[in-house]
C-alpha cells in the first residue's frame, strides 16, 4: 500500500464519510477498522433521522443537526451514484404520540421554540393521530407531527459508502486492531496496528465508543459506550406509516415490511448482550402505544454501543498533538451527523478553518 497523508481510525459511517470526503479532494486516505467496515454502531442503528424530535433546546448540535439535515439529500445522492446502491431514504416524518400530561407539556414547549425558529411541527389531537397512523391504539394525549424528519435502511447506507470509499481510492483496511497512535515531539507519525506500522502527518480518531484506545490514545476522552438493544418484527407492509419516537420506545418500519422496535440505554461497558430487562422494556414501550405489533413474527435482535459523551455533544476538532484530530461521541446522531462532520472535519485538516464553528464541540473542552 502506498503511504498515505491521513490515516482514519474506525470503519463506521462517521470515519468513513470522512475518509471518502478526504479522497474526493485528493488525500491518499486508509480507514482502519478493527472488524468489519460499518458492522458496530452504524450498523445497530435504526437510521431514524432526527434533526428536531429529540432535540431538547436550541443551540450547538440543534445548529449542526439543522446543517445535517439539509446535506442529507445531495449527499444521499452522491453516494448512490457513485455506488449503485439505493440507500432507502425517505422523508416520512417523525410522530411523537404523547400518551401522559407531563409528555404533552415538554412537547409543546419543544414545538413552540422550533416554530419561533421557522420549523415545522404539527400538533394532532387523538383522532388526527389515528387517522394519519391508525395502529396506534393506546390512550393518546396529542400526537406531535415533525413532518421534515427523515429515515435510512442505515445498513444499507454503509454498504453504499464502502463502495463509494473504494471508487474514491481509499484503502479499507479490516479486521486491522489499532494499538496506539505513534506521536514524536509532539506531532503524530503514523499508527502501530495488529498488522504492522502504517505512517501518516495526519491521524483522525473516529473510533466511536472505543475512541480511547483502551487507555492507548494520546489525548484522554470522555467517552463511553451506551448499549442499545433493539428487536425486529415481520409484518404487513404500511403497518406503521411514519417513524414514531415516544419516551418508552421507537418504532420504525422498512419498505420490506420490517420493523425495528428500540431501544435501551445502557451503561455497561462492551457487554454486548440481549437482557430480559432490556427486551421486556422495549416491549412494553411499544406495546403501551399499540397493539398492532401483537400477531407480527419475531425475525432478530441484536445490541450495539452509541458513543456517549458526558454533556451529550460530539467531540470533533484537533487536539493539542500536530496531525492528531478527533470525531466521535455522537451518540444518537451519528447517522445523521456523518456527512456534516465528513465536511467539516475535512475542511478543519485540509484548510486549518471549517465553515461551521466547532468550538462547542472541541476535544479541549472536557
Amino acid at each position: 500500500m502506498k503511504p498515505s497523508e491521513v490515516i482514519v481510525l474506525g470503519g463506521g459511517i462517521i470515519g468513513c464519510a470522512l475518509a471518502e470526503e478526504l479522497a474526493r479532494h485528493g488525500q491518499r486516505v486508509a480507514v482502519v477498522e478493527r472488524g468489519r467496515i460499518g458492522a458496530e454502531a452504524s450498523a445497530a442503528a435504526a437510521g431514524i433521522l432526527a434533526a428536531q424530535i429529540d432535540l431538547v433546546s436550541p443551540g450547538p448540535l440543534f445548529e449542526l443537526c439543522q446543517a445535517a439535515r439539509r446535506m442529507y439529500p445531495r449527499w444521499v445522492e452522491h453516494l448512490e451514484r457513485r455506488s449503485g446502491i439505493s440507500v432507502g431514504y425517505h422523508v416520512d416524518g417523525i410522530l411523537y404520540p404523547a400518551m401522559t400530561g407531563q409528555e404533552e407539556q415538554v412537547m409543546r414547549r419543544r414545538a413552540r421554540w422550533q416554530r419561533r425558529l421557522g420549523l415545522r411541527v404539527d400538533i394532532w389531537s387523538p383522532k388526527e393521530v389515528r387517522r394519519h397512523e391508525p395502529m396506534l391504539d393506546g390512550r393518546l394525549r396529542r400526537g406531535f407531527h415533525f413532518p421534515t424528519e427523515a429515515q435510512v435502511d442505515n445498513v444499507v447506507l454503509m454498504h453504499a459508502l464502502a463502495a463509494a470509499c473504494r471508487k474514491a481510492g481509499v484503502a479499507l483496511l479490516e479486521q486491522t486492531p489499532v494499538r496506539r497512535v505513534l506521536v514524536e515531539r509532539h506531532a503524530v507519525r503514523g499508527v502501530e496496528t495488529a498488522q504492522g506500522l502504517l505512517a501518516a502527518p495526519v491521524v483522525v480518531n473516529c473510533l466511536g465508543g472505543w475512541a480511547n484506545l483502551d487507555g492507548a490514545f494520546p489525548v484522554p476522552l470522555p467517552v463511553e459506550p451506551a448499549r442499545g438493544q433493539i428487536l425486529v418484527f415481520k409484518g404487513p407492509t404500511r403497518l406503521v406509516r411514519h417513524a414514531i419516537m415516544a419516551e418508552r420506545a421507537y418504532v420504525v418500519q422498512r419498505r420490506d415490511g420490517r420493523l425495528l422496535v428500540g431501544s435501551t440505554v445502557e451503561y455497561v461497558g462492551f457487554e454486548r448482550a440481549l437482557t430480559v430487562h432490556g427486551i421486556h422494556s422495549i416491549l412494553s414501550g411499544i406495546r403501551h402505544l399499540t397493539s398492532a405489533l401483537d400477531a407480527c413474527t419475531f425475525m432478530e435482535a441484536w445490541a450495539g454501543f452509541r458513543p456517549a459523551t458526558s454533556d451529550r455533544l460530539p467531540i470533533m476538532g484537533q487536539t493539542p498533538v500536530e496531525g492528531l484530530y478527533v470525531a466521535t461521541g455522537h451518540f444518537r446522531h451519528g447517522i445523521l451527523l456523518a456527512p456534516i462532520t465528513a465536511k467539516l472535519m475535512a475542511e478543519l485538516i485540509l484548510r486549518g478553518r471549517p465553515s461551521f464553528d466547532l468550538t462547542p464541540f472541541a476535544p479541549s473542552r472536557v
